[in-house]
Protein backbone atom coordinates (compact mmCIF):
# COMPACT_ATOMS: atom_id res chain seq x y z
CA UNK A 1 0.00 0.00 0.00
CA UNK A 2 1.11 3.55 -0.79
CA UNK A 3 -0.11 6.47 1.33
CA UNK A 4 0.22 10.11 0.25
CA UNK A 5 -0.35 12.75 2.92
CA UNK A 6 -0.96 16.15 1.33
CA UNK A 7 -1.30 19.26 3.47
CA UNK A 8 -3.43 22.26 2.52
CA UNK A 9 -5.88 20.47 0.20
CA UNK A 10 -8.75 22.90 0.73
CA UNK A 11 -8.02 24.76 -2.50
CA UNK A 12 -5.42 25.62 -5.12
CA UNK A 13 -2.43 23.38 -5.73
CA UNK A 14 -3.17 21.25 -2.68
CA UNK A 15 -6.58 20.29 -4.04
CA UNK A 16 -5.06 19.42 -7.43
CA UNK A 17 -2.31 17.39 -5.75
CA UNK A 18 -4.88 15.35 -3.81
CA UNK A 19 -6.89 14.69 -6.98
CA UNK A 20 -3.75 13.70 -8.92
CA UNK A 21 -2.56 11.19 -6.33
CA UNK A 22 -6.11 9.81 -6.08
CA UNK A 23 -6.11 9.09 -9.83
CA UNK A 24 -3.34 6.55 -9.25
CA UNK A 25 -3.08 3.65 -6.78
CA UNK A 26 -2.36 5.84 -3.76
CA UNK A 27 -4.39 6.05 -0.59
CA UNK A 28 -4.62 9.83 -0.15
CA UNK A 29 -5.01 11.62 3.17
CA UNK A 30 -5.55 15.34 2.78
CA UNK A 31 -5.34 17.86 5.60
CA UNK A 32 -6.65 21.38 6.08
CA UNK A 33 -7.94 23.84 8.67
CA UNK A 34 -11.36 24.34 7.09
CA UNK A 35 -14.19 21.87 6.64
CA UNK A 36 -13.84 19.22 3.94
CA UNK A 37 -13.95 20.92 0.53
CA UNK A 38 -16.82 19.82 -1.69
CA UNK A 39 -14.46 19.44 -4.69
CA UNK A 40 -12.34 16.79 -2.98
CA UNK A 41 -12.87 13.31 -4.51
CA UNK A 42 -14.73 10.87 -2.30
CA UNK A 43 -11.83 8.45 -2.13
CA UNK A 44 -9.57 11.11 -0.58
CA UNK A 45 -9.64 10.89 3.22
CA UNK A 46 -9.73 14.26 4.94
CA UNK A 47 -8.46 15.29 8.37
CA UNK A 48 -9.33 18.76 9.65
CA UNK A 49 -6.67 20.30 11.90
CA UNK A 50 -4.07 23.05 11.94
CA UNK A 51 -0.80 21.61 10.64
CA UNK A 52 1.13 24.38 12.41
CA UNK A 53 -0.05 22.96 15.76
CA UNK A 54 2.73 20.59 16.86
CA UNK A 55 0.50 18.49 19.13
CA UNK A 56 -2.17 18.11 16.45
CA UNK A 57 0.48 17.04 13.95
CA UNK A 58 1.88 14.43 16.31
CA UNK A 59 -1.57 13.01 17.00
CA UNK A 60 -2.29 12.86 13.28
CA UNK A 61 0.88 10.93 12.50
CA UNK A 62 0.37 8.47 15.33
CA UNK A 63 -3.00 7.64 13.81
CA UNK A 64 -1.53 7.32 10.31
CA UNK A 65 1.23 5.01 11.61
CA UNK A 66 -1.39 2.89 13.36
CA UNK A 67 -3.74 2.70 10.38
CA UNK A 68 -1.06 2.10 7.74
CA UNK A 69 1.78 0.42 9.61
CA UNK A 70 3.32 -1.28 6.55
CA UNK A 71 2.61 1.40 3.94
CA UNK A 72 5.01 3.27 1.70
CA UNK A 73 4.54 6.88 2.81
CA UNK A 74 4.98 10.17 0.97
CA UNK A 75 4.40 13.49 2.72
CA UNK A 76 3.75 16.51 0.50
CA UNK A 77 4.19 19.71 2.50
CA UNK A 78 2.05 22.15 0.57
CA UNK A 79 0.10 24.15 3.20
CA UNK A 80 0.65 27.89 3.45
CA UNK A 81 -1.06 31.10 2.44
CA UNK A 82 0.39 34.24 0.89
CA UNK A 83 0.63 37.77 2.27
CA UNK A 84 2.40 40.36 0.13
CA UNK A 85 3.67 43.79 1.07
CA UNK A 86 6.70 45.74 2.19
CA UNK A 87 8.08 46.20 5.68
CA UNK A 88 5.49 48.57 7.11
CA UNK A 89 2.64 47.48 4.83
CA UNK A 90 2.81 44.04 6.42
CA UNK A 91 1.40 43.86 9.93
CA UNK A 92 3.05 42.00 12.83
CA UNK A 93 0.15 39.55 12.62
CA UNK A 94 0.93 38.95 8.93
CA UNK A 95 4.56 38.10 9.72
CA UNK A 96 3.46 35.63 12.39
CA UNK A 97 0.79 34.12 10.14
CA UNK A 98 3.26 33.53 7.33
CA UNK A 99 5.69 31.75 9.63
CA UNK A 100 2.86 29.65 11.08
CA UNK A 101 1.27 28.62 7.79
CA UNK A 102 4.35 28.31 5.57
CA UNK A 103 7.16 27.34 7.94
CA UNK A 104 5.83 25.79 11.15
CA UNK A 105 3.24 23.66 9.36
CA UNK A 106 6.02 22.02 7.33
CA UNK A 107 8.31 21.71 10.36
CA UNK A 108 5.75 20.10 12.64
CA UNK A 109 4.26 17.79 10.03
CA UNK A 110 7.75 16.54 9.17
CA UNK A 111 8.75 16.20 12.82
CA UNK A 112 5.57 14.26 13.55
CA UNK A 113 6.28 11.90 10.66
CA UNK A 114 9.89 11.23 11.67
CA UNK A 115 8.82 10.31 15.20
CA UNK A 116 6.67 7.37 14.06
CA UNK A 117 7.38 6.54 10.38
CA UNK A 118 10.82 4.95 9.93
CA UNK A 119 11.13 5.60 6.19
CA UNK A 120 9.38 8.00 3.81
CA UNK A 121 9.59 10.37 0.88
CA UNK A 122 9.08 14.05 1.73
CA UNK A 123 8.30 16.51 -1.06
CA UNK A 124 8.12 20.18 -0.15
CA UNK A 125 6.37 22.85 -2.20
CA UNK A 126 8.61 25.74 -1.22
CA UNK A 127 8.74 28.69 -3.68
CA UNK A 128 11.17 30.52 -5.93
CA UNK A 129 10.72 33.35 -3.38
CA UNK A 130 13.02 31.34 -1.10
CA UNK A 131 15.88 31.72 -3.59
CA UNK A 132 15.93 35.44 -4.29
CA UNK A 133 14.84 38.28 -1.97
CA UNK A 134 12.26 40.64 -3.44
CA UNK A 135 10.83 43.92 -2.22
CA UNK A 136 7.12 43.88 -1.35
CA UNK A 137 7.46 40.19 -0.48
CA UNK A 138 9.19 40.28 2.87
CA UNK A 139 6.96 38.13 5.08
CA UNK A 140 6.24 35.35 2.62
CA UNK A 141 9.77 35.27 1.21
CA UNK A 142 11.37 35.10 4.65
CA UNK A 143 9.08 32.25 5.73
CA UNK A 144 9.87 30.32 2.57
CA UNK A 145 13.61 30.95 2.97
CA UNK A 146 13.36 29.50 6.48
CA UNK A 147 11.58 26.46 5.04
CA UNK A 148 14.34 26.02 2.47
CA UNK A 149 17.06 26.14 5.14
CA UNK A 150 15.18 23.69 7.36
CA UNK A 151 14.78 21.02 4.69
CA UNK A 152 18.26 21.42 3.28
CA UNK A 153 19.58 20.86 6.81
CA UNK A 154 17.43 17.70 7.07
CA UNK A 155 18.86 16.46 3.77
CA UNK A 156 22.21 16.33 5.56
CA UNK A 157 20.80 15.04 8.85
CA UNK A 158 19.13 11.95 7.36
CA UNK A 159 20.32 9.58 4.62
CA UNK A 160 18.13 9.51 1.52
CA UNK A 161 17.63 5.78 2.08
CA UNK A 162 15.63 6.75 5.16
CA UNK A 163 14.00 10.09 4.35
CA UNK A 164 14.27 11.14 0.73
CA UNK A 165 13.67 14.89 0.76
CA UNK A 166 12.92 16.85 -2.41
CA UNK A 167 12.45 20.62 -2.32
CA UNK A 168 10.57 22.29 -5.19
CA UNK A 169 10.90 25.99 -5.93
CA UNK A 170 8.11 26.86 -8.38
CA UNK A 171 7.50 30.38 -9.57
CA UNK A 172 4.00 31.45 -10.58
CA UNK A 173 1.44 28.63 -10.69
CA UNK A 174 -2.00 29.27 -12.20
CA UNK A 175 -4.34 27.91 -9.53
CA UNK A 176 -7.37 30.18 -10.00
CA UNK A 177 -7.57 30.65 -13.77
CA UNK A 178 -5.52 29.78 -16.89
CA UNK A 179 -2.52 32.04 -17.44
CA UNK A 180 -0.13 31.60 -20.35
CA UNK A 181 2.68 33.10 -18.26
CA UNK A 182 2.31 30.52 -15.50
CA UNK A 183 2.71 26.80 -14.91
CA UNK A 184 -0.47 24.82 -14.55
CA UNK A 185 -1.25 23.28 -11.18
CA UNK A 186 -1.97 19.99 -12.98
CA UNK A 187 1.54 19.86 -14.48
CA UNK A 188 3.15 20.58 -11.12
CA UNK A 189 1.02 17.93 -9.43
CA UNK A 190 1.93 15.35 -12.07
CA UNK A 191 5.61 16.12 -11.48
CA UNK A 192 5.18 15.72 -7.72
CA UNK A 193 3.45 12.37 -8.12
CA UNK A 194 6.20 11.29 -10.50
CA UNK A 195 8.81 12.02 -7.84
CA UNK A 196 6.78 10.12 -5.26
CA UNK A 197 6.59 7.09 -7.57
CA UNK A 198 10.16 7.21 -8.88
CA UNK A 199 12.27 4.10 -8.38
CA UNK A 200 15.42 5.32 -10.14
CA UNK A 201 18.91 5.00 -8.65
CA UNK A 202 18.95 8.78 -8.12
CA UNK A 203 16.59 11.39 -6.70
CA UNK A 204 16.16 15.15 -6.99
CA UNK A 205 17.07 17.23 -3.96
CA UNK A 206 16.35 20.83 -4.97
CA UNK A 207 14.43 21.73 -8.12
CA UNK A 208 13.64 25.16 -9.54
CA UNK A 209 10.50 25.30 -11.69
CA UNK A 210 9.70 28.05 -14.20
CA UNK A 211 7.10 28.42 -16.96
CA UNK A 212 8.23 27.93 -20.54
Amino acid sequence: MKVAVVTGVSRGLGLVLAKTFAESDWTVVGTGRSERPAELPERVLYRQFDASDAAAGEAFWKQVASDYSDAEVCLVNNAGGYVGGGLVDTSPEDYAQQMQSCYFSAVYMTRGLVQVVPKAKIINIVSSSALQPEKENVAYGAAKAAERYFFQALQDEFPASQYQITNLYPSYIATDAPDEKAMTAEDVAQFVRGQAESTTSFYLRDVTMYPR
